[in-house]
């Protein structure tokens, strides 16, 4: 996981994880989709908590 964009958390590869997680291949395909990405991901964290919040109480 890379806390800031290129930096990398020592001893995390993100093919490795998917690598050891082939028994569960959208598990492992999600890695490169969650880890990545951070500008992306820093975008939709909070996109993807409101839309939960809006789901689960109806709240727009």
């Amino acid at each position: 996981m890379r806390p800031l964009p290129d930096e990398r958390r020592e001893g995390y590869d993100v093919a490795e994880r998917a690598r050891r997680m082939a028994d569960f291949p959208l598990s492992a395909a999600a890695g490169a989709e969650i880890f990545e990405d951070y500008d992306r991901g820093f975008e939709e964290g909070p996109a993807l908590v409101v839309a939960g919040i809006e789901a689960r109480y109806g709240i727009r």
